[in-house]
Order: C-alpha cells, then structure tokens, then sequence
C-alpha cells in the first residue's frame, strides 16, 4: 500500500535535476464496445436515479470506447517504452466501462510496474493537477520517469450539457533531459477573478518582455492573455485533450492555459527554453 498525504496545488518552481517532458504521443481511438448488458444498464440506473437524470439504453447499445482502449493504443505509439516508476491517468468524462480501468492496464503492461493511479474532479485542469502531483511525486521519491495518460471519452449513456465531441488521448512522457516544463494549478478562481488570477498566473512563469506562443482551452477567453506572442484557442469538443495534442506536433517554447468554471480550477504550463 502507498500512503500519502494531500497534494500542494500552488504555484510550481523547476528544481535542479527536474523531470521534463521527453515525448508526446496522441491518438484517436474508433469506438467499439457497447454496454448493451445487464449489469451496465443496472450501473447506470443506479448512478442517475438520485439526480433525476434518465438513462438513454439506446447509447448503452451503440459502440463506445475506454479510457483503457485509449491507453493501450498510447502505449503502442511510445514503444519501445523503458521502465517507468509513475503513471497517472488524468480525465474530465467518468471512463465508459467501471469493470476496466486504465491504471490498472498501465501497471501491468508498462515495464517498471509504475506506481499507477487516476486524477479526475478537476474539470478541464485535471492534466494539469496530474502534472504538478508527477513533479512532486518525482522530486519526493527521486522517479527517473513518469507517464500522465490525458482521456477523452464522449459515451456517456444520460444527458449532459458538454458533450466530448469524440474519443481521445495524448500521453505525456517525463525524464530528466526532456523539454523544461513548468505548472502553475490554483484551485477556487471563480469567473469573476479569472483576469486577474490569470495575469498574475502567466507572470509568475513568463518575463515581462517575453513574446511567447499562447494556446487557451475552452474556459479561457483569448482577450483576456494580456501578454505578447501570438493567441490561439485550442480545438473545441475534447476537454482535456486538446490542449496537449499539438505538443505531439512541437516541444518549442509554448504556454498552455486552462480554466474550468464548475471546479474553479486554474491551470497553466509552460514547455520548452525560454529564449
């Protein structure tokens, strides 16, 4: 059994001999598992009944696809993997089907059987949180490597008002020598506070004249990146993953920015050499 106390959520500093980011892997994932059983149908009820909210057995019986369907495919695309002591699954979206579970297949299958869980009920943020828990996790327990798989699944067998717009995932692989790669996640920023808890977020990591790239999620308005460089806002529909997906492209100097307005969370990273 691991026991640990409760995660620090301040802003993050990058100590000597630092886990950066080495690579970037994504993927798109064609459903093909239904739920069309018994005991899905009787899980699902259970889940929605003290909420009011209806099951739709007719997405129950259409094909979906696990956080572990995503995960082994990551997997695939980062051979040949060498061992790795962490892995942590970050998600937005509940995982399709309760009886598999993504941890568990990275545990197993990844070499070093890594310390392996999930990070979720931080929103959109959630790769964030996964991020800065990997850096204190390898600062504390001296981890050569670490693995954070971000999910998006978009099977969700009851009406939600964000619907994912489909299935996907991006792993992110840690080790000494990677990109330099720095976190700041602030939890309770209410809507009202975001520019200013944003402003004073982007400077804590970016100098004052620094022209650098911006890319903001969903819950960032673009007018509100009050820096230089460019501002882009990442592709709709895929809540946590589409703000990673074009490091698979790039590691250049890029900062990565996130807010979610139900969880208060504030989330933003900065990858690459400053110039």
């Amino acid at each position: 059994m691991y026991r640990t106390s409760s995660a620090t959520l301040s802003s993050s500093s990058r100590p000597a001999g630092a886990l950066g980011l080495a690579r970037v892997v994504r993927t798109r994932v064609a459903p093909d598992r239904s739920l069309d059983d018994e005991f899905s149908l009787r899980h699902f009820t259970d889940l929605t009944s003290l909420y009011g909210v209806a099951v739709r057995p007719e997405v129950l019986a259409s094909p979906g696809t696990t956080f572990t369907a995503l995960t082994r495919s990551l997997h695939a695309g980062l051979a040949p993997l060498g061992p790795v002591e962490l892995a942590i699954v970050a998600h937005a979206t509940p995982d399709l089907d309760c009886r598999l579970a993504a941890a568990t297949y990275l545990a197993e299958a990844v070499p070093g059987a890594p310390l392996s869980f999930s990070v979720s009920d931080v929103g959109r943020c959630a790769p964030f949180a996964a991020l800065r828990i990997a850096s204190d996790y390898a600062a504390r327990h001296g981890f050569a490597r670490a693995l954070v798989v971000i999910a998006d699944q978009a099977t969700l067998p009851y009406e939600v008002d964000d619907r994912p717009a489909g299935d996907a995932g991006v792993a992110l692989l840690l080790e000494p020598g990677g990109a330099p790669l720095s976190v700041v996640h602030t939890p309770g920023v209410a809507v009202v506070d975001l520019p200013d808890a944003l402003a004073v977020a982007l400077a804590s990591v970016v100098g004052p004249d620094e022209r650098v790239a911006v890319v903001a999620g969903a819950g960032i308005d673009p007018e509100l990146v009050r820096h230089g460089g460019t501002v882009r806002s990442a592709a709709a529909g895929y809540p946590c993953t589409s703000l990673w997906e074009g490091l698979a492209d790039s590691l250049g100097r890029v900062v990565l920015v996130e807010h979610d307005p139900v969880t208060g969370d504030l989330g933003l990273a900065v990858v690459g050499e400053a110039r």
